[in-house]
């Protein structure tokens, strides 16, 4: 009898997955591969779709790892492609809430009570990415609105980002720190932002993110600014443009990180 059971839970692990299964699993894989070449945008475009269909299968449970690859492949697409902001910062955004509902039970609960500026707090390092791309997306939506809409969303999105800088700072390549030190500069000391704040969460971003030429931008494009510091400025552009590969795994990020600092660098008359 022993044989027979042992024959039945080894023939029972070994089964193959049901077929709708085996089909998001696949789906997932040919994101995954289309997304390592996201500096293509038709590859991009391509794990977008994969991972939309997975992440819609009916089968097994929801996965939010599903969701933050597609939170930050919309990210991507916002940066890499100025004209699809619009449309791909909300996209992101509301990927990244899928998740972090899913990661944080008493975020989302603090969330549907209305007390978005603490909902961060409750957020534990399971939560981490999730809360950045979705503090990163709504910041940067809401920019493109205006800024009435970015003060709508200020604080939220300052709680939230403070947070995930607080659990993983390391995430995107420094991300929760370069986010914090570019919003710093653009407000003022009473409601968080300033020249000290934005260089000491800037300096961070380039501890963290050595290899990542998306730091040196930041940077160049808001506390330089806001110091019209223009030498430095340009300095900073011209090593980024100048620079090696970086950080092998963020090639396509530093690739659009070149065109914007091109992009700088042509509206210096106006900046300074």
């Amino acid at each position: 009898m022993r044989l027979v059971a042992l024959a039945l839970l080894v023939a029972s692990a070994a089964s193959p997955q049901p077929p709708a299964a085996a089909g998001r699993t696949a789906q997932v894989a040919r994101g995954d591969q289309a997304f390592a070449l996201r500096g293509d945008p038709a590859r991009l475009a391509e794990a977008i779709e994969a991972w939309t269909a997975a992440a819609a299968a009916p089968s097994g449970p929801d996965d939010p790892a599903i969701e933050l690859k597609l939170a930050r492949a919309e990210a991507f697409r916002a940066l890499s492609d100025p004209g699809s902001a619009r449309e791909a910062w909300p996209a992101s955004s509301r990927a990244a809430e899928r998740a972090l509902r899913r990661l944080s039970p008493a975020w989302s609960a603090a969330v549907e009570a209305g007390d978005l500026v603490s909902a961060p707090a409750r957020v534990g390092p399971e939560g981490a990415e999730a809360l950045y791309w979705l503090a990163l997306a709504t910041w940067s939506s809401a920019r493109e609105k205006g800024l009435a809409a970015l003060l709508f969303v200020k604080d939220p999105a300052l709680a939230a980002m403070e947070r995930a800088a607080a659990l993983d700072a390391a995430i995107d390549c420094g991300g929760p720190e370069r986010s914090l030190g570019a919003w710093a500069a653009a407000l003022p000391t009473a409601v968080g932002g300033g020249v000290a704040r934005s260089r000491s969460h800037l300096a961070r971003a380039r501890e963290l993110g050595p290899g990542c030429w998306l730091n040196a931008v930041a940077e160049a494009g808001s506390l330089l600014v806001l110091l019209q510091d223009r030498a430095a400025f340009d300095r900073a552009l011209a090593g980024v443009e100048a620079a090696g590969e970086g950080d092998p795994r963020y090639a396509p990020e530093n690739e659009v990180a070149r065109r914007m600092a091109r992009e700088l660098r042509a509206q210096a008359p106006r900046l300074f």
